[in-house]
């Protein structure tokens, strides 16, 4: 069986095949005068992704559990026809792309884990804990996808006027509570202030609440021209299953139990913070972030706005790395279902 690139969502597999020198007509889809690559040449790459379920009846089919958690084939028709084809030939009691299947017992026990440490975090032991189960559970290597945040780049702050008519605030007046005042959020410890941005200047409105007539000063901010870029732990990125350069070493397992950990890491981080909402719901995601920090060198991280779908939350453990270079004054002029309409006042 000859595939093409098309089957395909994976970007790093999507590549692979491209790459290929033969051209003629995919078997799956039907496409013609494409790279294609015969399908035994990824026998390895589906043994050692398979390997990583286990036939559950109370399970999903194989196809819809890859679909729903990697969109790896870019359809169900081309999953269906691929798998069966492979599956025969590979050593794993999964027969079809319909045997329902789970996840095998050491990913579930990875991902599971963040729900047991959070209560004990927060009901048991807050301030010493088993560090070493966590390495143990390879965590301290879950969190190597990594975003390079250039000083090219501009994120956005937003301050909330108590009162109609104030002056728009000064730059240095945008930047993070002082560490005497710093209450605790989502990130980051009382005490310990962190930089909460976002990635467009319209989801900092929906961060911070802005409603009808409310005047806001939205802060633009770059890293200061010293600094090239900083490495910070993103959340956002669609890591793919395939890593051609990385054929002949093992990695799908550590793949999927990263990205399945951070899907729940990143649920947390991403939930509105409630005025009613106890400080004991925030010291699970303020931990990760100082486990973060500590384990893999990284300045902050990236993570989905719930408020905003459009745009992404950064959060960076060191304001001291970044300028306010411009502040301008808005109001919100409407709120519909839509969105905000914002005008500007300066």
């Amino acid at each position: 069986m000859k595939v093409c690139a098309s089957c395909f969502s994976d970007k790093e597999l999507k590549g692979f095949i491209s790459s290929s020198s033969e051209i003629g007509e995919c078997v799956v889809c039907e496409s013609k005068n494409q790279p294609i690559l015969d399908v035994s040449e990824l026998f390895d790459f589906f043994q050692e992704l398979i390997d990583n379920f286990k036939v559950y009846e109370n399970g999903m089919p194989l196809s819809s559990k890859i679909q729903s958690n990697w969109s790896f084939f870019s359809s169900h028709d081309s999953s269906n026809k691929i798998l069966n084809y492979v599956l025969p030939k590979l050593q794993t009691e999964v027969i079809s792309s319909n045997t329902n299947v789970e996840y095998t017992d050491d990913i579930i026990e990875n991902y599971n884990h963040w729900e047991i440490l959070k209560e004990e975090l927060k009901w048991k032991n807050r301030f010493v804990i088993n560090i070493d189960r966590l390495v143990e559970l390879g965590w301290d290597g879950f969190f190597e996808t990594q975003y390079e945040l250039s000083k090219e780049v501009k994120l956005f702050r937003a301050r909330i006027h108590h009162q109609s008519g104030l002056l728009v605030y000064k730059p240095e007046d945008m930047s993070s509570p002082k560490k005497e005042v710093a209450s605790g959020g989502r990130a980051n410890p009382s005490g310990i202030p962190f930089l909460y941005l976002s990635d467009n200047p319209e989801t900092v409105l929906y961060e911070v609440r802005a409603s009808y007539l409310d005047e806001l000063s939205v802060g633009s901010f770059q890293l200061k021209p010293e600094i090239e870029s900083i490495k910070i732990v993103d959340f956002t990125e669609d890591t793919p299953l395939f890593q051609s350069s990385l054929i002949n070493e093992p990695k799908i397992n550590k793949t999927i139990k990263g990205k399945l950990l951070r899907q729940k890491i990143s649920g947390d981080l991403s939930k509105p913070m409630r005025r009613y909402d106890s400080d004991l719901e925030y010291i699970p995601t303020q931990f990760i972030c100082e486990f973060i920090k500590v384990f893999t060198g990284a300045f902050g991280i990236r993570f989905n706005s719930s408020l905003h779908p459009k745009g992404n939350n950064v959060v960076l453990f060191d304001q001291n790395l970044m300028n306010c270079i411009s502040v301008k004054k808005v109001k919100i002029n409407s709120v519909n279902l839509q969105g905000l309409e914002i005008k500007d006042l300066i």
